[in-house]
């Protein structure tokens, strides 16, 4: 099996990503106990405690306060696989665009696990998701480039939606934007679904948010922000009180939205195209098809 770590801002790109690999992709989640994952995540007689048990151990409770996040990010998040291809994708919470430190330490981990053995994973790749923001593609591309290079080497030709081939492993770039602009998030894309699906409630979500909101709220002077509002108080009618991730996922949005979406679509094709350097699994160029229900 060959698997792709998938590195997310935050939680509500996971379970976008998840949904997208179900709906387009036909990826189903992995849902069993963490020692029955496929080696090196999961156990094996060479790693009797596997790298994501492990990694739990790494940060004892007892160092930590009640009100802080474990473990720590970046976070094992969830695990999508596409069986026809034997290929699974590993989604990382990472806590915004700055964790590489702490996510440079993970993948030379990994690394040197995957080098160390023999186990059910073979082959792994890195990809790495971000929002434009107001800095905008190109900034958050040379941010990238720059902040991994000392680890991949020269990452000049790592662009948004391809694959980078390293020394080391695959290595792939995504970043969320509106449609046709430069800068944006993945909530320029989440925001049509959502007021394709319930118009009438988006229509009132909107009208509320604008209309309440005073100029000194988050809501007010930053787009995003908006618009993750709008759609949460949305999505409110099933799932009150829950956050955003909960509207995304698999109880929220029906999965014929992330069906007809061009972002999840082109999410999946790029996460399947991984320009693997062994036989037997994903190719550059792979198309998706139509898929079953990941998250």
């Amino acid at each position: 099996m060959k698997a792709v770590l998938v590195f997310c801002e935050g939680t509500h790109d996971v379970v976008f990503v998840e949904r997208s690999l179900g709906a387009c992709a036909n990826c189903e989640r992995m849902d069993r106990p963490i020692r029955e994952l496929p080696s090196p995540f999961g156990a094996s007689r060479m790693v009797p405690t596997g790298l994501i048990a492990r990694r739990f151990q790494e940060f004892p409770v007892e160092d930590l306060a009640l009100q802080d996040e474990y473990p720590p990010t970046p976070q094992f998040e969830s695990i999508v696989a596409d069986a026809e291809k034997n290929v699974m994708f590993v989604l990382i919470r990472v806590g915004g665009k700055h964790g590489t430190e702490a996510v440079l330490r993970l993948v030379r981990y990994v690394d040197a696990l995957m080098g160390a053995g023999a186990f059910e994973v073979t082959e792994h790749a890195v990809a790495f998701l971000f929002d434009a923001n107001d800095e905008g593609i190109g900034a958050t591309t040379s941010q990238f480039r720059s902040a991994y290079a000392s680890y991949y080497g020269d990452l000049g030709a790592a662009v948004h939606a391809r694959w980078v081939t390293t020394d080391k492993v695959p290595v792939g770039l995504y970043v969320f934007c509106a449609n046709g602009g430069e800068t944006g998030t993945l909530e320029h894309h989440v925001a049509p679904m959502v007021a394709a699906e319930w118009p009438e409630r988006y229509d009132a979500a909107q009208e509320f948010i604008d209309g309440s909101s005073r100029p000194a709220d988050a809501v007010a002077s930053n787009d995003s922000r908006r618009l993750k509002a709008v759609i949460t108080a949305a999505g409110q009618f099933d799932h009150p009180g829950r956050p955003l991730a909960t509207v995304l996922a698999r109880n929220g949005l029906p999965k014929e939205r992330y069906r007809l979406s061009g972002a999840a679509n082109d999410l999946a094709s790029f996460l399947l195209s991984t320009p693997w350097q062994r036989a037997g699994g994903a190719s550059e160029g792979a198309t998706t098809g139509a898929a079953q229900e990941a998250s």
